[in-house]
């Protein structure tokens, strides 16, 4: 187990440090600031349009609401269909476009309102010559061309609310709706005050007028903030986009209309009746599928743009949709007669059972959506929506066959029956991006690579960090003998992660062939050559490299090794075990032997075993110690400057066990080591933190018995001991936090995280300003006995031997304390910033707890008293 400090660091050129949820999730904010405003959008229309027809039916005659129903749903229908497509070429061209994007946009909206004029008039021929009922709902000849001009109007808006959504405005077409919205229904207000008499031409008149004023106040506010150039239409950009126009068209009327003539089936094979409780269901469950279809919406929009961030967005896309509706649902599912009863009894009797299956087939909606996202991303719509055409003629067929068995619970149960079939077949589609296969790992691999593993959750969430061992001198050892024991093992496992190529940004590992691994490992290996080295210079050269494709990187000469391993390898057991082997085949001049470490899913089978198995810990589970926000107060100018201190003593650990067994019988001496460590700063005149420290722990305690980890398995809860000053409070605190095992669940939450939004290659940067009175952070970690070491070709005795165990990292008001254990020797890092604090004190810090800690453990309960 190594330390891993509280704040990282990174180059100057990365980005900025991210604190909290939102910051971590800064990345994805245009993803949850569109498809919000578009869910917003929903809501807010639903609302107020319920509103709308409330007013509308308890004011006007029921004749002219029937009216301006069924012209509104002409609009809806025609003018869906007349979109032609444009909205979602739109979509897909604009994040690429460079030039005038307006241009583009209002040719759209002009082939749009053509067709859906076109489109119109169709309707309108129809009705006159064909279908006596719709003739009579057009009402008089102005409340016709009204109605005309309303189709071309609303497939104009629509193309350009998606437009909008392009342009990663989302907000903007919020405005606009929910402009329209209020004004649609105080224009009625006002209307219903007027002594008039409402007919069906005055009440679609306020609807063609909200969208009109609509468009003006969006028209202003884009104006204002400069987001308008021109808008003149050029019929020359449709050159070229024609066939994609259809492709999208194709793929839109195959998911839309299909769903628009469920409930005519339903009229048609049951009765009105049944489509009155079947239709209020439908709604229902439509209100929830807006969050995956709004959600993968957007998706489109902002991969579009980026599509090498395709990955990342459907992961986020997805943990939106799971957390906010599939609760919702299995709610909606669970109580489904109460929610009918909502509508009245005679809607729970008839389609309680209905609406509890259509709310299951929520997760059949998640994984078509994104489907179709996906597929609109890639450039394979056509596709798409062929498969849309005959998954849409399926559910309709299914619906007849379920409804003439005479049941609307046996329709729905058909339909959703249809729609678990298609998850199965797009579903590995969607995980295939979230989950990417081996197979896709071998892609586009460097030259002198022969294959590649994805890094597991484990590896990844420590990829950032890494840290270092120094053994030494020795007797056999030089870099020409290590790089041989290398090249060794890579013959016999070119797989092992200790030779393979650590691909940070691809989070891979990249295995090579004999002749690049070859070259490779001179890069990895550096002769200091043999003369007097200085093992502390060795330490801090490795501490100042930055990050690279070594996960073991070395300095060799002068009889002593320096080891940089990057954490995603392991930690103190397997990195050892590394170190041990290598160590000993370079000094016996043959190639290195170490088994393959296993890989295994580890983490969940603890959490299980610990918590799972027992109900009576699940309060434990939820017990997970959090670092607290530190407030800071004046800063000053601040520049990273990472060193190390080290001491070691081969006396003092048998005075700690005296003084302990008659002091503070059972305690730890790593806890009596931390506690004298903290009181030798004060007594220095540092300001140590009392309030609380990290403790670095493994976690595989609690693994099942049988079940070996050999990557990084540890973690670092910030504890509140009583007294950081004091050791039996520190050894109280650290066995109680070891016996709830919350570090599971913080690990779990954590790998969680990583899976969904995947793991940086790289820290977070030091700030460029740090406290001018800096309180010291303390980070403890114990990493126990290291005499597994004892066996190489060591050239002095154990009193005289340099281990050094140093992290690479720390925050620039921390300090982190190592210890271990090696031949009854005490060894001692300090690694801290020296543009922070004075190395020469914290060395003397560390030279007080080697010389006396019961002295520095006693003055400092004396002055506690």
């Amino acid at each position: 187990m190594t330390a891993i400090e509280a704040v990282p660091q990174s180059a100057p050129n990365q980005p900025a440090p991210r604190h909290g949820i939102l910051g971590r999730l800064r990345g994805h904010v245009d993803l949850f600031l569109n498809a919000g405003s578009l869910m917003a959008t929903t809501a807010i229309t639903s609302l107020l349009g319920f509103a709308y027809w409330w007013v509308a039916a308890r004011t006007a005659p029921a004749e002219a609401v029937g009216q301006a129903s069924a012209a509104v749903a002409a609009m809806t229908l025609i003018g869906t269909i007349g979109m032609f497509g444009m909205g979602t070429m739109l979509i897909s061209d604009l994040p690429r476009l460079t030039g005038r994007k307006w241009d583009l946009i209002s040719t759209c909206l002009l082939v749009a309102g053509s067709a859906a004029t076109v489109g119109g008039l169709i309707y309108v021929a129809l009705a006159h010559l064909a279908v006596p009922g719709l003739k009579d709902a057009l009402g008089s000849p102005a409340a016709t061309v009204l109605l005309v001009f309303g189709i071309a109007l609303n497939a104009m808006t629509l193309v350009l609310d998606e437009a909008l959504v392009g342009l990663l405005a989302g907000p903007m077409q919020l405005m606009r709706n929910a402009w329209f919205s209020v004004i649609k229904l105080v224009l009625l207000g006002l209307l219903v005050i007027l002594p008039l008499n409402l007919t069906g031409g005055t009440v679609l008149l306020t609807w063609v007028a909200g969208m009109v004023l609509s468009v003006a106040i969006l028209s202003r506010a884009l104006r204002r903030r400069g987001m308008v150039d021109s808008v003149r239409p050029r019929l020359n950009l449709m050159r070229g986009r024609g066939q994609a126009t259809f492709d999208h068209n194709l793929l839109n009327l195959a998911t839309y209309l299909p769903r628009a003539a469920l409930p005519l089936v339903v009229t048609a094979v049951l009765s009105a009746e049944a489509n009155a409780a079947f239709y209020t269901a439908f709604m229902v469950t439509s209100f929830l599928a807006m969050v995956p279809g709004n959600v993968a919406l957007t998706l489109f929009a902002v991969a579009s743009g980026d599509r090498a961030a395709l990955r990342s967005k459907v992961r986020v896309g997805l943990l939106i949709c799971l957390v906010v509706g599939l609760p919702v649902s299995i709610f909606v599912a669970v109580f489904s007669d109460w929610v009918m009863g909502l509508f009245g009894a005679q809607y729970a009797a008839a389609a309680g059972p209905a609406l509890a299956i259509l709310a299951l087939t929520y997760i059949p909606f998640v994984f078509h959506h994104f489907f179709l996202a996906i597929s609109r991303v890639q450039g394979k719509v056509r596709g798409a929506g062929v498969f849309s055409v005959f998954a849409g003629l399926a559910e309709l067929a299914a619906a007849w066959y379920g409804g003439s068995r005479g049941s609307l619970t046996e329709l729905v149960a058909w339909v959703a029956g249809v729609m678990a079939l298609e998850m199965i077949i797009v579903a590995p589609i969607v995980l295939r991006v979230v989950l990417p296969s081996r197979r896709a790992d071998a892609v586009d691999l460097p030259e002198g690579t022969m294959s590649a593993t994805r890094l597991t959750l484990h590896e990844r969430a420590w990829l950032p960090l890494e840290y270092i061992r120094t053994v030494g001198p020795l007797t056999g050892v030089t870099a020409e003998r290590v790089r041989a024991a290398l090249i060794g093992l890579h013959a016999a496992d070119p797989t092992h992660r200790a030779v393979s190529r650590l691909d940070r940004t691809g989070g891979r590992w990249l295995h090579l062939d004999a002749p690049t691994f070859a070259a490779y490992v001179t890069e990895a290996v550096t002769d200091l050559g043999d003369g007097p080295a200085d093992f502390d210079a060795m330490t801090r050269r490795l501490q100042s490299e930055p990050r690279a494709h070594h996960p073991v990187r070395f300095l060799v000469g002068g009889g002593y090794v320096a080891m940089k391993v990057a954490h995603s390898y392991g930690d103190a057991g397997p990195v050892n075990t590394l170190l041990r082997e290598v160590v000993r085949a370079a000094g016996e001049e043959r190639a290195a032997a170490i088994p393959p470490m296993p890989r295994r899913f580890a983490l969940p089978g603890a959490w299980w075993q610990t918590f799972g198995k027992h109900p009576g810990r699940w309060s434990d589970a939820l017990k997970m110690a959090r670092t607290p926000h530190f407030e800071t107060g004046d800063e000053r100018p601040w520049t990273a400057n990472l060193t190390v201190q080290t001491a070691r003593s081969a006396d003092v650990l048998g005075r700690m066990r005296v003084w302990r067994d008659e002091h503070a019988p059972g305690v730890t001496t790593s806890a009596i080591t931390f506690a004298a460590f903290t009181a030798a700063l004060r007594e220095l005149g540092f300001h140590p933190d009392l309030t609380g420290a990290t403790f670095l722990a493994d976690a595989r305690r609690y693994l099942p018995e049988g079940v070996t980890v050999e990557s990084n398995f540890c973690f670092g809860p910030y504890l509140t001991p009583a007294s950081l000053l004091d050791p039996m409070a520190i050894h109280k605190t650290l066995k109680g936090e070891l016996a709830t095992g919350g570090m599971l669940t913080m690990m779990l939450l954590r790998e969680s995280k990583l899976a969904v939004t995947g793991a940086p290659g790289f820290p977070d940067p030091y700030p460029s300003t740090a406290p001018a009175d800096p309180l010291v952070r303390l980070t403890f970690s114990n990493q126990g006995r290291h005499d597994v070491l004892a066996d190489l070709p060591w050239a002095i005795d154990a009193a005289h031997r340099v281990n050094q165990s140093v992290p690479t990292l720390n925050g620039p008001e921390g300090i982190t304390l190592t210890t271990s254990e090696m031949g009854g020797v005490l060894h001692l890092e300090a690694t801290f910033h020296a543009s922070t604090y004075d190395p020469a004190m914290v060395g003397r810090a560390l030279e007080l707890v080697c010389a006396g800690p019961a002295a520095l453990i006693m003055a400092a309960a004396g002055r506690r008293v």
